[in-house]
């Protein structure tokens, strides 16, 4: 397999003319949703740890930490950008291995500001990345024990920042080989600050791998595939596919498989759950009173995945499938205000919480559509229960948020960071990315005070 010369040889001769329109709006449609989340993460306890520490470093001021009011090194600013991104949960699914592609926006705003990249540029650089982090993530399919935005989405941010520095193709190389010694994640530390940690630090990985092929720097030119090498370490004994890396620049998986925009900032595993749980409550008047049990029958990986019982913490409330029910059932929504330390200690959303249990069923499987099923049952006081199945949560291309929503989800996300005003700015320059002629129009307008 020389998957690390494929993939070096189609970021260096891809060109945004190569792209079909549908993958450009994908693009467009992926960057302003993780802009807007980087806002909201920018609020949230790590993204503000990240910042700060960020901003000690005094560093040569390149790039914008996005609504914190201040600029670093495009290094420091992909760090803390990229932490922001993934702090609420919130960014954009793929249809395998969850959100890989959550590194790529953060290092690219970074390098696209520092160098005074155009949007056209960044929309061909974030095609690049996504392709490279959709062939990655379809040869090996299953990850383990790794997390896949932080293992694979370093490589995304690797090409992503490759194609902006205008690496070559041996340059791009020794960028991979050095990205395969950095990049790590492990799903164990789900529920903590270390989660988007991971995301932090695919997005600095991307930056600073580059930067250091473009000043000469050294690795194998096949670490990827050697005996000794990325696939060997992280999966060993596992057949890895290498048709995805014979099909870039062929087939998009931009335009093919597109991307999940996350109508709740909590686990993906459990949207199809909360969506249906709304939907019976809405279907049949059921209140909060009138509940008895529930039971959430859901895949082994997402019983497993989705680990807390009761969440001590905001965080772990976002992977705690009877708190998210229970919020489903009371509050009919599911928001960034779900998710604070008084909130998960309401009384009465405990009393709640504790009615719902959530079962592994071997018969539920994940399939290759990007479906996450579940089974919901609500018994109700009165003996009657009312059970619907849950495959895709709205968000998905099989139930698409329009226009408005993922304006909505933005102006959301973006509310108290930045002004009303550079909001709807904002909003403006990323419809029409590709025409802005630098990045820092946009970076400017989402920098905050």
């Amino acid at each position: 397999m020389d998957a690390t010369s494929k993939i070096a040889r189609f970021v260096a001769g891809m060109r945004y003319d190569d792209l079909p329109p549908a993958a450009i709006q994908t693009a467009k449609t992926a960057i302003q949703d993780t802009a807007g989340v980087m806002l909201a993460g920018a609020k949230a306890e790590s993204g503000v740890i990240a910042g700060r520490l960020a901003r000690e470093e005094a560093a040569r001021p390149e790039a914008t930490v996005l609504g914190q009011g201040f600029r670093s090194s495009a290094i420091q600013a992909a760090f803390a950008n990229g932490v922001a991104a993934h702090a609420e949960d919130f960014d954009c699914s793929f249809v395998l291995a969850g959100q890989p592609m959550a590194a790529i926006v953060p290092a690219l705003l970074a390098v696209a500001e520092a160098l005074g990249a155009s949007g056209r540029q960044l929309v061909e650089a974030y095609a690049a990345g996504f392709e490279v982090t959709a062939a990655l993530t379809f040869a090996i399919k299953d990850m383990g024990a790794w997390h896949a935005n932080g293992l694979l989405g370093a490589f995304g941010a690797t090409a992503g920042c490759a194609k902006l520095l205008g690496l070559d193709e041996h340059q791009l190389t020794m960028a991979i080989g050095m990205t395969a010694s950095m990049a790590s994640g492990l799903t164990a530390n789900f529920g903590t600050m270390s989660k988007p940690l991971h995301v932090g630090l695919a997005a600095r990985n991307g930056v600073h791998a580059t930067r250091l092929a473009q000043a000469g720097f050294s690795s194998k030119p096949a670490t990827l595939e050697l005996r000794n090498g990325f696939f060997a370490a992280h999966f060993p004994a596992r057949d890895v596919d290498a048709s995805p890396f014979d099909a870039l620049g062929r087939e998009w998986a931009l335009e093919k498989h597109g991307i999940r925009l996350k109508p709740y900032p909590c686990g993906g595993l459990t949207h199809s759950a909360i969506h249906a749980a709304m939907e019976l409550c809405r279907e049949h008047g059921i209140a909060a009173e009138d509940v008895d049990h529930v039971d959430v029958d859901v895949p082994p990986q997402t019983y497993e995945t989705i680990a807390f019982r009761v969440p001590e913490t905001a965080l772990q409330g976002k992977f705690c499938m009877p708190y998210l029910i229970a919020r489903a059932i009371l509050d009919g929504k599911i928001t960034l205000g779900t998710f604070t330390e008084d909130a998960i200690r309401e009384p009465h959303v405990l009393a709640l919480l504790h009615k719902v249990t959530m079962r592994s069923n071997p018969d539920l499987v994940h399939s290759a559509d990007g479906s996450r099923p579940s089974i919901v049952a609500v018994r109700l006081r009165g003996g009657q229960t009312h059970t619907m199945q849950g495959r895709f949560a709205p968000g998905s291309p099989q139930l698409p948020l329009t226009g408005q929503q993922m304006e909505a989800k933005f102006r959301d996300c973006a509310a108290g960071v930045i002004s009303r005003q550079a909001c709807d700015q904002a909003l403006a320059v990323l419809a029409n990315l590709d025409a802005v002629d630098h990045i820092s129009t946009l970076t400017q307008l989402l920098g905050g005070s």
